[in-house]
């Protein structure tokens, strides 16, 4: 390449691309990106695709929690509460309870049933009171428990499951997967 402009004489400078004092274009040489510059574009992108695809998984990620015999997904971000709820009645009617949080919310899910005899799940959640709607692809009814949080109460062959989050928002974080 040459060091002086083909037009005015001007010395060039070494990576000019115009002649500095009358605009020639500098035959040869093309605005190009560096192989250095390239290089550290392309370890940028990778960075930002590695951090986005991290964020997006672990958002997207969920596990699968079961209550007695019925199984619900709940985002990955959810930790178990150490409680969990026992109860026999009778040794007719079983009730299991457990809980789960994250940064923002409570849920808790507690599945009551009476093994061996049966009974009409969706008549003891219909007695529990309530708003009938449905939910979760089940009918059931609806609480709120006044700055509390709320429930939603359904039955599932039989028996009766009960969904209290402390907000309602929560409600989009369960997926009930179905029975064992």
């Amino acid at each position: 390449m040459s060091d002086y402009c083909s037009r005015c004489g001007e010395k060039l400078k070494e990576d000019a691309v115009f002649c500095g004092n009358c605009g020639q274009k500098v035959p040869g040489k093309n605005k190009r990106f560096s192989n250095k510059h390239i290089l550290l574009i392309i370890v940028i992108a990778a960075a930002i695709l590695t951090v986005f695809l991290s964020v997006n998984l672990f958002l997207t990620q969920t596990q699968t929690v079961t209550v007695d015999n019925v199984r619900f997904e709940l985002p990955a971000d959810y930790v178990k509460e150490p409680l969990r709820t026992d109860v026999s009645y009778d040794e007719n009617v079983k009730s299991s309870a457990m809980g789960w949080s994250n940064n923002k919310y409570y849920i808790e899910i507690g599945v009551a049933k009476t093994p061996g005899s049966g009974f009409n799940s969706e008549e003891v959640a219909a007695g529990l009171g309530g708003t009938p709607t449905k939910m979760f692809g089940h009918s059931g009814y609806y609480l709120d428990y006044d700055n509390e949080g709320c429930a939603f109460i359904f039955g599932l062959k039989d028996e009766v499951c009960m969904v209290y989050v402390s907000d309602y928002d929560a409600f989009g974080d369960v997926k009930l997967v179905g029975q064992v």
